[in-house]
């Protein structure tokens, strides 16, 4: 049999030496009966495959909606703290809005709704346990039937029963909110998701303060801030806005 200059010829003449499954007729490739029934037997095995792979692979399961019974909003650090005018400049001025506006649903769906309040026995903190700056915002106070959760680590699990309240509910995910962004947050929400919960940070019932580099660079909150839920977003909790968590 002449060989075929073509790479691709070489080949197929290679497969016809070994196997009786092609033959060249006039200069031609085709397949002969042998060929034609191996043919058939492999793209049917193939097609059982392709089922048999389809009905066992994992379906994805729908995206949890935060607007669910289950949906627990924490509330972290909405203390009057946050004013000191040690502080460098903030951003979001509109995060404690969003805040009372997503307690407003909560409570009107009765949801659980979780407060966690960052104390410290440091007189300079701006938490200290006996200064005015420890208590809550007014406006988002916590009712009397909300569970209140003192911290004095930057995570709402480091060293306190969230975990435990959490666990004891129908908590099919969680909500959190409050300050900073870019510490009590984050923390949180890496914590959060090491437990295993399905975890929402709502953006702009959030804020960040200004903060500045070893060589004392002013770096600024909305720059910080918009890092930060970047971060949040990739790794740990499904980020969204306000509107977003109330739809």
């Amino acid at each position: 049999m002449a060989r075929d200059p073509s790479v691709v010829s070489r080949n197929l003449q290679r497969i016809a030496e070994n196997l009786p499954v092609l033959k060249k007729v006039k200069g031609r490739w085709e397949m002969t009966p042998l060929g034609i029934q191996v043919n058939q037997q492999t793209r049917a095995y193939l097609e059982e495959q392709k089922k048999l792979v389809s009905d066992t692979a994992p379906r994805k399961e729908p995206e949890q909606s935060v607007c669910s019974d289950g949906s627990v909003l924490i509330v972290i650090n909405a203390q009057n703290g946050l004013f000191d005018a040690t502080q460098e400049g903030r951003n979001n001025s509109e995060a404690e809005t969003n805040i009372v506006r997503l307690l407003g649903q909560w409570r009107a769906k009765k949801r659980q709704v979780i407060h966690v309040k960052h104390v410290s026995d440091n007189p300079e903190s701006i938490f200290f346990l006996q200064s005015t700056g420890c208590d809550f915002l007014k406006a988002i106070e916590p009712q009397a039937n909300e569970t209140v959760i003192e911290k004095i680590k930057s995570s709402a699990f480091a060293e306190t029963n969230l975990e435990s309240v959490l666990n004891k509910e129908t908590c099919s995910n969680i909500v959190l909110v409050g300050f900073t962004a870019n510490e009590c947050i984050d923390a949180t929400a890496r914590d959060s998701a090491t437990r295993g919960f399905v975890t929402f940070v709502v953006s702009d019932a959030t804020a960040t303060f200004d903060l500045r580099e070893p060589a004392g660079k002013l770096v600024k909150a909305d720059r910080i801030h918009r890092l930060t839920m970047l971060n949040i977003n990739a790794f740990y909790a499904k980020v969204l806005n306000t509107n977003d968590a109330l739809s």
